[in-house]
């Protein structure tokens, strides 16, 4: 049975200026996600996220990801991430990890269009942009400037140049 609270008026305009667009309808929902991504379990009442799979450049089949985190199967190995810089930084640090150092330093500068790269040996898109919002992993800095969705697609053509598979689990 859902339950009353008050909270003063400037603790509901925060909570409103949290909404995810198209997806909080409620105040509730904002809250919801807060405590989720706190506790990192799904409260009673949520709807559990369904299983997405990259398929191909630009295409993720199932539910899309969300903005609230996301966790990953990077060749047997769940990875959870609240971020996009935490979750780029776990799939290079594993790849790293699993012996693709080489790969990825010949890899380097992995573009992701004429204008972008993925990561590179220095924070500098090819047009001479900085990077936006770049975290250092090793001796690569990674441009963690997107949504999920961009993220997990760019991450699973990257792992399968190492031949391993990344599928997307939910949030």
């Amino acid at each position: 049975m859902p339950q009353t609270i008050t909270i003063p008026d400037d603790l509901y305009a925060l909570l409103g200026s949290l909404a995810r667009p198209f997806q909080d309808k409620e105040a509730a929902d904002v809250i919801r996600w807060l405590v989720e991504g706190k506790t990192g379990s799904t409260l009673p009442g949520a709807t559990l996220p369904t299983t997405a799979v990259f398929t191909g450049p630009g295409e993720i089949k199932g539910r899309a990801p969300r903005e609230r985190g996301a966790t990953i199967d990077l060749g047997g190995v769940v990875i959870k991430a609240l971020t996009v810089p935490d979750l780029c930084s776990q799939v290079m640090e594993s790849l790293f990890a699993r012996g693709y150092s080489s790969k990825m330093l010949e890899l380097a500068p992995y573009s992701t269009s004429a204008k972008r790269y993925l990561f590179a040996k220095t924070p500098v898109h090819p047009n001479g942009n900085d990077f936006v919002v770049p975290v250092k992993c090793r001796s690569l800095y990674v441009e963690t400037h997107k949504n999920y969705k961009t993220a997990i697609e760019q991450l699973a053509r990257l792992s399968s140049k190492c031949g391993i598979r990344l599928i997307y689990k939910g949030a």
